[in-house]
């Protein structure tokens, strides 16, 4: 009987020791040789073609790693809602189509463009980064129990895929980043109501991806601080980041997404 008694404190030293020597889960993305990242989203992630900071920053952080980076954001995409004039349907896997019920109409799309399964599958895809939360936010608090599900639907989706042939891919959501007042030099609005709805919308991605163990880059917060503190405009109309909006975005991506790094395009944009 005196036997049994520490059989449970037993069990609890064994599993201990077996714990430590397990290394804590990197909160990063992994990059390994070869890897194939693909961009899905809306506009602050479409507009990075027009911007080269975020992939020259991550080739210059992994020079040797042969990377392949892919840009299929398009402004407007949602987690579900990915339309094209040349796809049959707007939905970007099975069942999207019952989280944008006021899109579902048939849009008559003719030809093939292929769907976004497709493409990450084309594309070998080991690693997606999801660009979310600005168009979404316009349905405002009414719209975030809907918004939930539909970012929840599309990682479980996502997490089910083997685009690369062998492994369900890494995912990162990044949030979209806060409204810009620039009132004072356009007619347009003050921004106030605008990050209202823009703070929902992080707090509700930053809630599933924890939920679902997904890194969740926070872009809205950091991006506030960078009005306050620089001078010049960092948006060309409050939503759409200028060409040094970009280069610090790129900084705060690749620091978030891969960590931090000595090889950087430069610390001004730190």
């Amino acid at each position: 009987m005196k036997f049994k008694s520490y059989i449970p404190d037993l069990c609890i030293l064994i599993f201990l020791i077996i714990t430590s020597f397990i290394p804590p889960k990197s909160k990063y993305l992994k990059i390994e040789k070869g890897s194939h990242i693909s961009m899905v989203g809306g506009n602050l992630g479409s507009r990075m073609m027009n911007y080269n900071y975020f992939e020259t920053e991550l080739y210059l952080r992994y020079p040797d790693s042969q990377l392949l980076v892919r840009n299929m954001c398009d402004g407007g995409d949602t987690p579900g809602f990915r339309p094209h004039s040349s796809r049959k349907t707007a939905w970007a896997f099975p069942g999207a189509e019952k989280f944008q019920t006021e899109y579902a109409n048939p849009s008559d799309g003719q030809g093939h463009f292929p769907y976004p399964d497709e493409w990450l599958t084309n594309l070998n895809t080991d690693i997606i980064i999801g660009f979310f939360g600005y168009s979404e936010s316009f349905k405002g608090a009414a719209g975030l129990t809907s918004f939930k599900a539909e970012l929840q639907a599309f990682i479980k989706h996502t997490f089910s895929q083997n685009y690369n042939g062998k492994t369900p891919p890494q995912l990162a959501i990044v949030s979209s980043i806060a409204f810009e007042d620039l009132s004072k030099k356009y007619d347009l609005p003050n921004g106030v109501k605008e990050n209202q709805n823009l703070s929902l919308y992080t707090l509700a991605m930053k809630e599933i991806c924890q939920k679902n163990n997904v890194l969740f880059v926070d872009a809205f917060t950091p991006s506030k601080k960078w009005y306050a503190e620089n001078e010049e405009f960092l948006t060309i109309d409050g939503m759409q980041l200028n060409d040094l909006g970009y280069k610090k975005l790129s900084q705060l991506l690749n620091n978030e997404l891969f960590g931090k790094s000595n090889r950087t395009i430069g610390s001004e944009a730190e």
